[in-house]
């Protein structure tokens, strides 16, 4: 028994020393990173499900979700804990969920459509001129590490300045911010971000830097959870040092 004492206590010790947040533009590195940190990869959201035709764009409202029916989404998204929408809340790291009302708050494209070589969802309030931001949400408390392509389209990235990104945990309070610089390449590249989070995260708000409204688009949310053994251990443990301190 000592032994595992031991080293479910080592376990708990790691996790409090490396308690913060840590940010990925490398997709490998974040890869690395979170299966070394006790991570698996329960799921990747690509949108293929999706009816949309090549080259075509198709506007909806708000939100994008397991089992609502969407256009070209006849079931909803695959990932059954996630939501995606857009916020209308001006400036990066949106404190709370403000969804556009627009019958056309959001798109997806299919394959073709300006450049772009997959299928994604994009934010069309630029149309009403309204300058949102993406909320992915995370409606179950065991996602520790989300992975994201984001894209701009070539001629709609004017004064494209970078992405803001705001994180937050299962309670919506911020965890950290992080900024992607620059003019990103658009499609078909991919511009990758990675978080990882000692506590689970509830949402990523995502922000364009543009001069004015333009859109922006995301695609291959991969959504991390704890390894079942680390997550034992350390709950184990915790319970452990609990008693010993009572």
């Amino acid at each position: 028994m000592r032994w595992f004492l031991g080293l479910a206590a080592a376990m708990c010790c790691t996790a409090i020393a490396s308690a913060e947040v840590n940010y990925f533009t490398n997709h490998a590195a974040f890869t690395d990173f979170s299966s070394v940190a006790g991570k698996v990869l329960k799921g990747v959201e690509t949108f293929e499900e999706s009816l949309v035709d090549q080259q075509a764009k198709v506007p909806f409202p708000n939100s994008l979700q397991h089992g609502v029916p969407q256009p070209t989404f006849p079931n909803g998204i695959d990932a059954t804990n996630l939501i995606i929408q857009t916020n209308m809340t001006p400036g990066p790291y949106a404190p709370q969920l403000n969804p556009s009302p627009s019958p056309n708050a959001l798109w997806v494209n299919g394959p073709g459509f300006i450049g772009s070589n997959s299928v994604k969802i994009g934010n069309d309030d630029f149309l009403d001129n309204v300058y949102s931001s993406l909320d992915l949400i995370f409606t179950s408390d065991d996602k520790t590490a989300i992975g994201v392509d984001i894209s701009t389209y070539a001629g709609f990235n004017a004064g494209h300045a970078g992405f803001h990104i705001g994180v937050f945990d299962t309670n919506n309070v911020l965890l950290g911010t992080y900024v992607m610089p620059g003019m990103m390449p658009t499609e078909p590249a991919k511009n990758f971000f990675g978080v990882w989070s000692p506590v689970p995260i509830g949402r990523l708000n995502i922000w364009g830097a543009f001069d004015f409204a333009q859109p922006f688009a995301v695609d291959n949310i991969e959504m991390w959870v704890p390894e079942p053994t680390t997550a034992t251990l350390l709950a184990v443990a915790s319970a452990l040092m609990l008693r010993r301190r009572r």
